[in-house]
């Protein structure tokens, strides 16, 4: 049964909520901030840095396919209605059979008030069913996601700011479905594909090659990556929680319904579904036999998603250059240049020559060398120079985006760009920043090119 409420929010009593929480016993200061929100005429929550007011007024009941089922859970709403002053709105609420003959269908209908409801539809925008979920029922998910990127590509975003939306935004919009739902791998593929496409080109369509693979990019900073969630990896740790929760035989009623219907008495991690298991049963299975070898050599004393997400993503070592190219005095645009020279991703001479853009790859600045990243960022006598002249003022070589700037600059307008020009413009950017650099012995001098080789 979906069942809305009347006006919920004006007719709800509110001594009755501030009962129930302390009942339910959630802390005195939630509590609070709860009975603030609602007992006030104006509050938003931030959510993702948008402002949203918020108050549910539907409900999903579920019972027996049976008369005398629907008739105690119509009794218990009414108890429920006389102490909370909610309501029922018929006219707006459904009920939906599966099973059950013409006549008691008929016969309930005329005694709750409430429309017959076809499946399936949608809840909190998530579409209910009791079919498999097939790669149509997710379109939605997918046209939010593109709405998403058609409204911020008007704003030219650079790759950081970019990076910030894919992770804080796009993720979370396919995290909320993948609690609920076992997302098909088609529409996790299509999900990667338009985020990998934005990341990239500021939109959802991108023909041309990625910088760096997905799947090095779905990896956390402190490891190689930009810290992007893996959907899949992601959704397996969603139900991994269901897959621990029948292994601790936790006290919930979908878990004693399991046991008594699928388990019986068998041990759950020796369980093999039957081939007339529903879908959906048998990929929790599957995703228990993923499971199974962390939680038989009692690698876990407890589950979150966070802790089996980090296991599915394996062992990786940490990279050492993690602290200079994510260190929080740079700039997040400079970061992000630095990263892609360290995995050598950078549009450099050489690169365009083997992609046939085009057909001389010698560097603009000396002329000597083809410009490979070692060239442009240590090997070429403008680069050495840059350096040389930011150690005498700093003790320690700075990020050279500005040499990248100043390649952009002589290819473009075809001008020459002395060195002494852009450490000039690195001390103005550091001073207008106001912080103070301070670095200890072992920070005097750093290299990078081991990393590059």
């Amino acid at each position: 049964m979906k069942v809305d409420l009347k006006k919920a929010y004006d007719s709800i009593e509110w001594d009755f909520i501030r009962q129930m929480l302390h009942a339910l016993a959630f802390p005195d200061k939630m509590i609070q901030w709860i009975m603030e929100c609602v007992t006030t005429p104006w509050y938003t929550l931030s959510l993702n840095g948008s402002n949203f007011g918020y108050f549910q007024d539907d409900l999903l009941m579920f019972c027996r396919g049976d008369k005398a089922s629907i008739i105690i859970i119509l009794r218990a709403f009414a108890t429920f209605s006389k102490a909370s002053r909610l309501e029922i709105n018929c006219e707006k609420s459904d009920i939906y059979f599966n099973g059950m003959s013409s006549e008691d269908s008929q016969y309930i209908l005329g005694v709750s008030g409430f429309k017959e409801g076809q499946f399936s539809f949608r809840y909190l925008g998530i579409p209910i069913s009791y079919k498999i979920m097939a790669v149509g029922d997710c379109s939605r998910l997918i046209e939010k996601i593109v709405q998403r990127i058609r409204g911020w590509g008007a704003r030219k975003l650079s790759y950081d700011g970019r990076l910030v939306l894919v992770q804080a935004v796009l993720t979370q919009l396919h995290s909320f479905w993948t609690r609920i739902f076992i997302i098909h791998v088609t529409v996790m593929d299509r999900i990667n594909h338009i985020c990998r496409n934005y990341l990239w080109s500021g939109s959802e369509e991108f023909h041309k090659t990625s910088h760096v693979a997905w799947e090095k990019v779905c990896v956390a900073k402190k490891y190689g990556g930009l810290g992007i969630v893996n959907g899949k990896n992601w959704n397996l740790a969603m139900l991994g929680k269901y897959v621990w929760w029948l292994a601790e035989k936790s006290d919930h009623l979908w878990i004693r319904w399991v046991n008594h219907m699928y388990i019986k008495d068998q041990t759950w991690m020796d369980y093999s579904p039957s081939v007339c298991s529903s879908w959906t049963w048998r990929k929790i299975c599957q995703v228990k036999d993923l499971f199974k070898p962390a939680y038989c050599h009692g690698k876990w004393s407890t589950y979150n998603v966070y802790v089996g997400y980090a296991w599915l993503q394996g062992n990786i070592p940490k990279v050492p250059w993690y602290p200079i190219i994510w260190n929080i005095l740079n700039l997040p645009k400079h970061s992000i240049i630095g990263w892609l020279a360290i995995q050598c991703r950078l549009l450099t001479k050489d690169r365009l020559l083997r992609f046939g853009i085009i057909t001389n790859a010698y560097c603009d600045m000396c002329l000597d060398h083809p410009k490979d990243h070692s060239h442009m960022l240590y090997g070429c006598r403008f680069s050495a120079c840059w350096w040389k002249l930011s150690a005498a003022w700093l003790d320690v070589p700075l990020p050279s985006t500005e040499i990248w700037t100043a390649r952009r600059i002589c290819r473009v307008e075809s001008k020459l760009i002395h060195p002494t020009y852009a450490v000039k413009n690195v001390i103005e950017m550091v001073k207008s920043r106001g912080m103070q650099w301070k670095w200890t012995s072992k920070y005097q001098y750093m290299h990078w090119a081991p990393w590059l080789e």
